[in-house]
């Protein structure tokens, strides 16, 4: 409530004097606090008819290991709510991964489509395909593709056709090397050798 009503103060001078070249950065290194006190400020804005820009980023988060998730968590919560015009992601060390990690927050909560979009299953005991080495070489063999396309790497048959039918392209493990390949709108394929390299060269061919 302190932080709302010190910046309100100085945008009513700004109202009063008819100055609108403002954004509106109001941050803290806490998640929590930052997201109820930006929720609060676009409230207050709201009620008092202010129309200025919101800026979002949780301050000072840390290295990239902790400072991406952070800002994960508190951008994202308010983009989600339809709050926040700009954003930053603030990480110790290299300034080059902050833009990186804020595109990734776009295009998880719907605001960027123009990536591909990557699902892949944690291992359990019925995975019988190395689906984290498949999916590593399938992001790499993509990385710099910008186009909206799915592509799901599942373990085995018990959720991955029901996955692959939700993306544009996905195979799934079926024992013994081989593996099905699901393309939308069309049954499942079976394949066998390289999963990684049919599923790379599928792609390419829809691409």
């Amino acid at each position: 409530e302190g932080m709302v009503e010190s910046c309100m103060e100085f945008l009513r001078i700004c109202v009063e004097e008819n100055f609108r070249d403002v954004v509106v950065s109001i941050k803290a290194s806490n998640t929590v606090v930052m997201v109820k006190t930006v929720r609060l400020m676009a409230a207050v804005m709201e009620r008092e008819g202010m129309d200025f820009p919101l800026h979002l980023g949780v301050t000072e988060a840390g290295l990239p290991e902790q400072g991406k998730i952070k800002s994960a968590i508190g951008i994202g919560a308010l983009l989600l709510d339809g709050i926040g015009d700009t954003i930053r992601v603030s990480l110790t060390g290299d300034p080059c991964l902050e833009p990186p990690a804020g595109i990734e927050i776009l295009q998880d909560v719907g605001l960027r489509r123009d990536f591909v979009q990557y699902v892949s299953c944690p291992t359990c005991g019925r995975t019988c395909i190395d689906v984290g080495g498949i999916m590593r070489r399938v992001q790499q063999e993509l990385k710099g593709v910008n186009v909206p396309f799915k592509v799901a790497v599942m373990g085995c048959v018990v959720n991955g056709p029901g996955e692959g039918r939700e993306a544009d392209i996905g195979i799934c493990g079926g024992g013994n090397g081989a593996g099905l390949l699901i393309k939308k709108g069309q049954p499942p394929q079976k394949v066998t050798g390289d999963l990684a390299q049919i599923l790379i060269d599928e792609i390419h061919k829809m691409l």
